[in-house]
């Protein structure tokens, strides 16, 4: 449109700003209606440009600004008296240097949350295993064994061979335990969770039998369990919302003791939930060591992807926000055209590209991959562009996309999935699995193909 208008259409808009009438502009410029009266529509540059400028916005590539700065040197500066050689002071604008390090080294800024506010303390649970545990490699760890008979027995065991685990193998060989009458060489065993992270959370009407499972202390859980059981409705439904609401609450701490068996027990107001490997520590020393805290939202912006040789196929990777940090920091002295955004994993095969959220991608399709002389980047027929798609996000190995030309969905949470952005194209094949990463300048023309 810009490139369409001419001195005529300013001039003529500049008019009707001021108020005036352009008769003459008006009849090069304006379309009349049948009646022979000037229109409000401006005549076409030529006869086809309506149909002409569709096909051709069906065909253009849509670039997208990104926002990867993630960490760089800070560039404060200050007003200081510097001393002259007459004996005077000049107050010159000098660069701020890290006065905390001896050897004066700049400052780092980081442009991105860290994490999200909640701190969470680094806790050891000990809990029922899902597999059943072969009772042979729980002999020296009898306290590990769940069935309190099997427990005793293998203590018994231990006792008479004088803890010789070789003779007590060999017994159980020859004369295996019996429970309820059967054989049996496995059993329900503890184990130990290490990298669990727990967090204080208030009861109320939003709470959940997940969090009840989560709960650290198992006398807690105890209580909470048969205060629940006076909430069931007919259709056997626990009832969350009734028996944390206020009144609910009221209840609980009300008859708490006898929900403790007859015992003594504090007001339950919060309970502390534990979650495995999701969190990661603020730092390396002191107390930071021990508080864990979850990447922010929107901080995953880097997903790697791999070729493992040996398995002929695609490997995945998001890499977490203080990973990268870390490593462009250590990178940041490489010249900036043989620095890479991540560090690569060199056991997950080799690094193909990492892609970043509004970044493209081409799906080429199964003949496209056997011949890629069917593709010219620099003149994508209207079927192809519609297998141009943005990346959204990614966790995990997971990576979500959009269609590049789809601003936002007509029906929301329907039409690309309740997340409003899909992992599979329209032919329902894995984006990841195929993709190829287009680089593209602000004007959508093709720079380079990351295969």
């Amino acid at each position: 449109i810009v490139a369409c208008c001419t001195k005529k259409h300013t001039n003529y808009l500049g008019s009707l700003n001021s108020e005036r009438e352009n008769y003459g502009l008006k009849a090069s410029l304006l379309i009349k209606n049948k009646k022979g009266d000037f229109t409000k529509n401006f005549q076409l540059p030529w006869s086809n440009f309506s149909s002409d400028a569709k096909e051709n916005l069906e065909k253009t590539i849509i670039s997208f600004k990104q926002n990867l700065r993630i960490i760089n040197k800070t560039n404060n500066k200050t007003w200081q008296w510097e001393p002259q050689a007459d004996g005077t002071f000049r107050k010159i604008l000098k660069k701020q240097k890290d006065s905390t390090n001896s050897n004066n080294k700049t400052n780092w800024a980081i442009r991105k949350p860290m994490h999200k506010e909640t701190v969470s303390g680094a806790v050891k649970l000990k809990k029922i295993k899902k597999e059943l545990g072969n009772i042979n490699r729980y002999l020296d760890k009898s306290e590990l064994i769940v069935d309190k008979s099997i427990k005793r027995k293998v203590k018994s065991l231990l006792t008479l061979f004088d803890n010789d685990l070789k003779k007590v193998k060999k017994y159980l060989k020859e004369t295996p335990l019996l429970v309820e009458g059967k054989e049996t060489n496995k059993t329900q065993v503890f184990e130990w969770t290490e990298k669990a992270t727990a967090t204080r959370v208030p009861l109320n009407e939003v709470f959940t039998r997940k969090q009840l499972e989560s709960v650290t202390d198992s006398g807690i859980v105890t209580i909470l369990e048969r205060h629940l059981q006076n909430y069931i409705d007919n259709d056997q439904k626990e009832r969350f919302d009734l028996a944390f609401n206020p009144n609910g609450m009221d209840a609980l701490n009300k008859n708490i003791k006898v929900l403790n068996n007859g015992k003594n027990h504090y007001p339950i107001y919060k309970v502390r939930l534990y979650e495995e490997g999701s969190k990661f520590s603020i730092g390396e020393s002191g107390a930071k060591a021990t508080k864990f805290v979850e990447a922010a939202k929107g901080t995953n912006l880097f997903f790697a992807i791999y070729y493992d040789e040996d398995k002929k196929k695609r490997v995945f990777e998001t890499i977490p926000l203080n990973e990268v940090i870390a490593y462009q920091k250590q990178s940041a002295s490489i010249p900036k055209e043989k620095r890479l955004p991540i560090q690569p994993n060199n056991l997950k095969g080799k690094l193909l590209f990492t892609l970043s959220p509004n970044d493209l991608v081409y799906v080429p399709t199964d003949e496209e991959l056997e011949n890629k002389s069917l593709i010219n980047f620099n003149n994508l027929s209207k079927e192809q562009v519609c297998r141009v798609y943005k990346m959204v996000s990614s966790s995990g190995s997971q990576c979500f996309f959009t269609r590049n030309d789809i601003a936002k969905p007509i029906y929301n949470k329907k039409e690309f999935s309740a997340l409003n952005k899909m992992e599979k194209d329209i032919e329902g094949y894995m984006i990841k699995e195929l993709c190829w990463r287009l680089k593209v300048d602000k004007l959508g023309n093709m720079l380079e193909i990351l295969k």
